[in-house]
């Protein structure tokens, strides 16, 4: 496999994992998976070669693997959706977003989709087509994030702007790289279950987990606290 058939796969590679630590994060739930890094990073690794594995020349009856039907379903995630998935679904408890994270990613994406969806003649999509003024408006809310003290959302921002500027991915708008649907779903249900029942306690919480905070609250009797 030469440079540029490599390069073609790295969306198909990147999904496979993504979707295998999505994989991974359920099976804890429902079938106990070990919550060990070593457990975890068989599953992801055994997971993966599945998904990318050319099923069609093993005689099966489709034609690609079976990661580029999740892709058909999904498109291309933003690069902030998979640093979210990544980090907050890995072994490792150590990311907790800042508490305004979610609300501002809501907030975006109420205001961004009706207009990029020509509901008006007002376009915010096009400004992600290289606009200078966008671009910096994007870098310093990154730095904004990092001043106050918030680096893990700086540092999404951060290499959500250089993968843009480098192409990794298909899409050359920049807001592909910072937002997608499923972002926008989970930040606004995530903001109102904050708003409504409160954030969970550290111990209880898991920043991508939409049920946890109910089920945390319901469990300790502080469901309206």
């Amino acid at each position: 496999m030469n440079l540029a058939m490599l390069t073609s796969q790295i969306p198909l590679i990147e999904l496979g994992v993504i979707t295998s630590f999505v994989l991974m994060h359920f099976a804890r739930i429902f079938l106990g998976l070990s919550q060990s890094s070593i457990a975890g990073t068989f599953f992801i690794v055994v997971c993966t070669i599945l998904l990318l594995l050319p099923f069609n020349s093993l005689g099966a009856p489709w034609s690609l693997p079976l990661v580029a039907y999740v892709r058909g379903v999904t498109g291309e995630l933003s690069i902030i959706t998979m640093l979210l998935i990544l980090f907050t679904w890995s072994s490792a408890p150590v990311y907790r977003l800042s508490s305004v994270t979610p609300l501002i990613i809501a907030l975006t994406s109420i205001l961004f989709y009706p207009f990029a969806l020509g509901l008006t003649m007002f376009d915010p999509y096009s400004w992600g087509y290289g606009s200078i003024i966008f671009v910096v408006a994007v870098m310093m809310m990154a730095l904004l994030f990092f001043f106050t003290k918030h680096s893990w959302e700086a540092l999404m921002i951060s290499l959500a702007v250089i993968a843009w500027s480098i192409h990794w991915h298909e899409a050359t708008n920049l807001w592909d790289y910072l937002l997608d649907p499923f972002l926008a779903v989970w930040a606004i249900i995530i903001s109102i279950r904050w708003i409504i029942w409160g954030r969970p306690e550290p111990h209880t919480y898991s920043a991508w987990d939409i049920d946890s905070s109910v089920l945390a609250r319901r469990k300790q009797g502080k469901i309206f606290s």
